[in-house]
């Protein structure tokens, strides 16, 4: 019988596959160590079936305890087509199994990895996750790895997986070549990021469009670390943020976060930013890697190839240095910064502000407030605000307000710690302005319509004891030459239905208390609770008045020991006129 047909023949015996002549391998990662991720990649010009085979420490996917850990990616859809746990498996020794497996797959591009990387220590401190912790600690967290390659060494070079197909074998020095189908429609691709990055980038869209956003990150429950957000830069809104509620588990450590949307933007003007911490990243991982590691940021598409067109990148340049109004930068500990400005005209400011804040409560913060009523129109209000990288307790308002005419007086005030060239942790990326700067927003801004902030102009005053320290008694005359509207506006301390820093007005003539500053008629103040105000209009009669206030040995102006009042400057008393 001649060759050709005795092949034909145990082909239809199944004694021999057809196609097992032209297979070869087209992946083989071994030769692993602790805590290492290694990436192989193939290519398939046609639908088939591949052969899987891989040794991993034995794990459980229903407890969350996963040693080692194999995966398949489609490298056009990012989408996980294989992994390691999922197979069927063999035992392989004590500590080991053999997975073995065929698997159909479309002609296409395929990443495949292969990761050292216990994740479930990160998880758990009870029960068993202590107990496999400890043991997995003993193995991949002990300083001397040579230790670890002596002791585990049989395992380590059983670790391995293995591909075979019809197909083209990709190394990892060109994986970055199977990733060309997906980013090809990419205006921003900012991935592969480390630790402490933080990058911007501008893109204006000259028509309304639809984008695909692939993001892979960091953040859990309480907060998130390595992530994305996109702003419009004319309005300062936030108009697509990453964060742990809209995101996706993305493999490997719980704290592994992906999104893969549609975002419909109309034309205008943004910027993409992108911010990690000190830790886990691409760089180097501190758990389990993502099923995604090579995406480790963000990638930005049109989702419409042929729009593309519409979208144009530009460097943003963050900032501007004109049409500042208040700045108030690098500010240390223990500081205190006040200043006034008047605006002839209603006018769109955008507040630029970093400071300090933990658990919805700021440290290091600023707020307005309108200087005719002394009531706030702003603050720095701890869930309004971003991680402005670094420690997660450094936090960015980045925002424009609409402000009406009149003149306002702009607040910022620092604890004992963590400030300009004295951090205490990680400091925040733009360390220069740690403080608050406000400048004109409207594209049609004038300079000169911003004008000086002069106290005595605001509601017609008759007598003013502000700022008063510890220790003080401090008195004014004044007289009125008509019964008269007077309103009152005085803060001070109080507590436990008593007054300790306080104010009062005495008719001259009779020597007699005409009112008094009382708890009971006092309202809180902003800040801590012991902060009291008084704010209401009193008819006075024609005479010769004197204005007292007294504060005892400790909470007064620049020498607060706990948080300030929203109004610190005016903390004392000023009684004005009311005209009709």
């Amino acid at each position: 019988m001649q060759p050709k047909k005795l092949l034909i023949l145990l082909c239809l015996s199944g004694f021999v596959d057809p196609a097992s002549p032209q297979d070869r391998i087209l992946t083989d990662i071994r030769d692993l160590a602790p805590e290492e991720i290694k990436i192989e990649g193939f290519k398939l010009s046609s639908e088939q079936d591949v052969a899987i085979s891989a040794v991993g420490f034995r794990g459980s996917r229903k407890n969350d305890v996963m040693f080692t850990n194999a995966w398949i990616l489609d490298s056009k859809t990012r989408d996980v087509v294989w992994e390691m746990y999922d197979a069927n498996a063999t035992k392989k020794g004590r500590r080991l199994l053999e997975y073995s497996e065929s698997l159909q797959l479309p002609a296409g591009a395929y990443e495949v990895y292969y990761a050292t990387y216990p994740y479930f220590y990160y998880q758990y401190d009870h029960g068993w996750g202590r107990y496999l912790g400890k043991f997995w600690d003993d193995i991949f967290d002990s300083e001397n790895v040579e230790d670890l390659h002596r002791d585990f060494k049989d395992e380590l070079r059983t670790f391995r997986i293995e591909v075979r197909g019809r197909g083209e074998r990709f190394e990892e020095s060109h994986i970055a070549n199977l990733n060309k189908e997906f980013t090809q429609n990419a205006i921003i691709e900012m991935t592969g990021l480390g630790d402490e990055e933080y990058l911007r980038q501008g893109f204006s869209l000259d028509r309304p469009l639809d984008l695909e956003i692939y993001a892979v990150g960091e953040a859990r429950d309480d907060g998130t670390f390595d992530y994305s957000w996109i702003v419009n830069t004319k309005t300062r809104d936030s108009v697509w943020k990453m964060t742990y509620r809209n995101t996706d588990y993305a493999g490997g450590a719980k704290k592994n976060r992906k999104v893969h949307e549609t975002v419909s933007l109309p034309a205008g003007r943004y910027v993409v930013f992108f911010v990690s911490d000190d830790s886990h990243s691409f760089q180097k991982w501190n758990a389990s890697p993502p099923y995604d590691p090579m995406f480790w940021g963000i990638t930005i598409k049109v989702k419409d190839a042929s729009l593309k067109q519409y979208v144009k990148t530009y460097d943003y340049e963050g900032l501007p240095e004109e049409n500042v109004i208040v700045k108030f930068t690098r500010l240390r500990d223990n500081e205190f910064k006040t200043q006034g400005f008047t605006l002839k005209r209603p006018a769109d400011l955008r507040i630029y502000a970093l400071g300090e804040g933990r658990d919805g409560q700021m440290f290091d913060y600023g707020w307005i407030v309108a200087a005719k009523t002394n009531t706030k129109v702003w603050e720095m209000n701890y869930y309004d605000t971003e991680h402005a990288g670094g420690d997660e307790k450094n936090r960015l308002v980045d925002e424009v307000r609409r402000l009406e005419k009149g003149s306002y007086i702009v607040y910022f005030v620092t604890d004992d710690s963590h400030s300009y060239w004295d951090w205490n942790t990680a400091p925040p990326h733009d360390q220069e302005r740690w403080g608050i700067t406000i400048y004109g927003a409207d594209d049609d801004f004038d300079p000169n319509d911003i004008g000086e902030y002069e106290p005595r102009a605001e509601g017609n005053i008759l007598a003013q004891i502000v700022r008063v320290g510890d220790h003080e008694r401090e008195r004014e005359r004044f007289t009125l030459d008509n019964d008269s509207a007077v309103r009152i506006y005085a803060i001070g301390e109080g507590a436990d239905g008593r007054m300790f820093d306080y104010g009062w007005v005495e008719d001259a003539g009779a020597r007699r208390v005409v009112w008094e500053m009382t708890y009971r008629t006092t309202r809180y103040a902003g800040g801590a609770d012991k902060n009291r105000v008084f704010d209401q209009v009193i008819d006075l009669r024609k005479g010769e008045y004197i204005l007292y206030y007294e504060s005892d040995d400790s909470h007064s102006f620049n020498n607060w020991n706990s948080d300030p009042p929203d109004d610190p400057v005016n903390w004392g008393i000023t009684l004005s006129l009311v005209k009709n």
